[in-house]
């Protein structure tokens, strides 16, 4: 069963709205992403208003029944489907990612599915297909801040690839659907439960990219373990201002953030003109341009325009110091009747170039060492610097890519100007590749360790604040 959040997040106490899957019988539950590898129940949901829904109060907890609908399910369009708006049985909730999943359930509110049973039992979920595909992400952002970090999730990049309704902004191959240029924040598969035409991850098969197990929920799982609190908000709380970055001293980017509007660049440009640091974990970050509809129409914050195929002269890189203009990316090769196949990465990691830096501190590397190689830590995408220099402070970088899809080099380091002694304010750390997260969760790969300290250097020096 199919549902969608009307908006992508809501405030804590306050109640959220989601689209759900007409001519059903179902109930709801709410799961939040916490520290375990699986999604966790988190307390139960009462409606408060309902469109086109009638609801009854079981033994079992709400039966609800959702009426017909003849609207229309493209890709960019509303989908208009019966709507509920509910509320946590509590007065707030902590500022997180979760996950409301809508199951089947016979008129005594009995469930009809393995999924169902598992909800009804508070049992833990995992956040991949098939059970994602009864899920809708909403983040719950705080009522004011209570963290120095403040964590954006990507939905516009999420909606870039979902190719639910027939299309998005790529050739989705399994399915048949060709590029597009708009696409519906009001259907389903906004972080979970996606139709997807992307190859899949031949190191984590787990879950498909661009969706928030496969990056986000990775993240959050290492922060709780590392005792690293943040604020969850998503990019388009920060194109909106309901993000007010100056009440942070850090701004997480993680996994793989692409898609961006001038109003999100502009937010960030202000944060670190004042003294604000942005800690990039991802690859092909600010790749690509968007808006989110033009304010004062119907479709103001409802669809994902993508403006163009890139900024002009990939000028993100005066921001964050890296693009994937410069860098290379390798997905495989589409074989009809066969799918995607040859998805393998060479190995490759990165090669120190500055093991004395801050950094790098507790990691025990030296200058010209690598570290990540048999991992792949460089792929799928991996952003590189520009071919005139812009200030951007190469920590590690990679030999050339050389019969990739997309050819360049890799590099990771600091962009800012940095003082010897003083404050470390006003920076970016970028990462540069999209499978930073995948090795920093594996505590398999040779370079999870690594990965590990580097990461947790950069938010304890972006916030002052040492992590546990």
């Amino acid at each position: 069963m199919q549902v969608y959040a009307i908006d992508a997040s809501f405030v804590s106490g306050q109640p959220f709205t989601i689209g759900v899957q007409p001519s059903s019988s179902f109930a709801v539950a709410l799961y939040a992403q916490g520290g375990g590898e699986r999604l966790e129940k988190f307390g139960k949901v009462s409606p408060v208003a309902t469109e086109n829904v009638t609801y009854g109060e079981h033994e079992n907890g709400f039966v609800f029944v959702s009426g017909e609908s003849s609207a229309p399910t493209g890709y960019d369009q509303d989908w208009s489907w019966p709507r509920i708006t509910l509320v946590p049985d509590t007065s707030s909730i902590p500022s997180g990612a979760y996950a409301v999943i809508a199951y089947e359930v016979d008129a005594d509110g009995q469930p009809t599915t393995p999924l169902g049973e598992r909800c009804k039992a508070g049992a833990p979920i995992h956040g991949s297909p098939p059970d994602s595909d009864n899920m809708a992400l909403v983040v719950c952002r705080p009522r004011e801040a209570g963290a120095a970090i403040a964590y954006v999730i990507p939905i516009a990049t999420y909606q870039a690839y979902n190719s639910t309704g027939g299309g998005c902004f790529y050739d989705d191959l399994i399915h048949k659907t060709t590029p597009q240029w708009k696409v519906s924040l009001l259907r389903p598969g906004g972080g979970l439960g996606a139709q997807q035409g992307e190859p899949p991850d031949p190191y984590d098969l787990t879950s498909p990219r661009q969706q928030f197990t496969h990056w986000d929920a990775r993240f959050i799982r290492w922060l709780a373990a590392w005792g690293t609190a943040c604020d969850f908000y998503t990019d388009m709380d920060l194109h909106s201002g309901q993000l007010d970055l100056g009440a942070y001293k850090c701004m997480l980017s993680v996994g793989h953030h692409e898609y961006w509007s001038a109003a999100m660049r502009g937010a960030v440009a202000r944060f670190l003109a004042g003294g604000g640091n942005l800690a990039v974990f991802s690859g092909n970050t600010c790749f690509r341009p968007v808006d989110f509809g033009a304010p004062g129409t119907a479709e103001h914050m409802k669809v994902v325009n993508k403006l163009a195929d890139q900024w002009p002269d990939h000028n993100e890189s005066d921001l964050l110091g890296l693009s994937y203009g410069f860098g290379g990316g390798r997905w495989g090769d589409w074989e009809p009747g066969a799918g995607w196949t040859n998805t393998a990465r060479d190995p490759i990691g990165f090669t120190v170039r500055d093991a004395g830096h801050w950094a790098f501190a507790g990691c025990g590397l030296a200058d010209g060492q690598s570290f990540g190689t048999e991992d792949r830590l460089i792929g799928y995408e991996v952003d590189g610097v520009p071919s005139v220099p812009n200030g951007f402070h190469v920590l590690a970088d990679t030999v050339r890519l050389d019969g990739w899809d997309m050819g360049g080099a890799g590099a990771m380091g600091i962009h800012g100007a940095e003082s010897g002694s003083g404050p470390k304010a006003g920076l970016v750390f970028n990462s540069g590749t999209t499978d930073w997260v995948r090795v920093l969760t594996d505590r398999d790969a040779s370079a999870h360790a690594v990965v590990s300290r580097i990461t947790a250097n950069v938010l304890e020096a972006f916030t002052g604040q040492p992590a546990e």
